[in-house]
């Protein structure tokens, strides 16, 4: 071999190795930038797995406020309507204990009014009983004749024979 041929093997060589090394360092410098890449990739698939089960929850607690809501809402208006029943309920019971107030005062005055026609009615009786006593029974005979007074019956003796004839009072033939 040759001086000259073993300089370029050796050049080459060391070209060589030089561009081994070369490739290597780059190898594992590509290497470690993928370790922190894949480092990087994994905390942000962590920070993405929080992240999706965050929202999970927060779906879940907007579902249930959601759901507080409508319940609120349905409450609200059984709220109302329970309201509005109350005062149609106090209306009518206002209205009911007027109406019993005036039945009662009514009914007061009726018995007021009964008691007083009754006394009218007994006064007016006695005034009736009275004027029949004075007035003569024909009259009243007259007036009502419905109405008999029952007065004692003076008896005559009947006569002994109603088919006697009289001899001299003129009748016979």
């Amino acid at each position: 071999m040759s001086v000259e041929f073993s300089n370029v093997y050796q050049e080459i060589l060391l070209d060589n190795l030089m561009s081994i090394i070369k490739q290597n360092f780059i190898f594992q410098t590509q290497l470690k930038l993928i370790e922190n890449v894949g480092n990087q990739k994994n905390e942000l698939q962590a920070k993405y797995d929080e992240l999706v089960l965050s929202v999970g929850s927060m779906q879940e607690r907007l579902n249930e406020a959601e759901r507080i809501k409508s319940i609120s809402n349905m409450n609200d208006s059984a709220h109302q309507e329970k309201q509005r029943i109350q005062s149609a309920l106090n209306d009518e019971m206002k209205k009911s204990a007027e109406l019993t107030k005036k039945l009662e005062e009514k009914n007061l005055e009726v018995t007021k009014l009964t008691e007083q026609k009754s006394l009218e009615i007994t006064k007016l009786q006695e005034y009736i009983i009275k004027l029949e006593e004075i007035a003569p029974i024909t009259k009243l005979k007259k007036i009502n004749p419905e109405k008999t007074i029952e007065l004692p019956k003076v008896e005559e003796p009947a006569p002994k024979s109603l088919f006697a004839i009289k001899e001299n009072d003129g009748s016979s033939f």
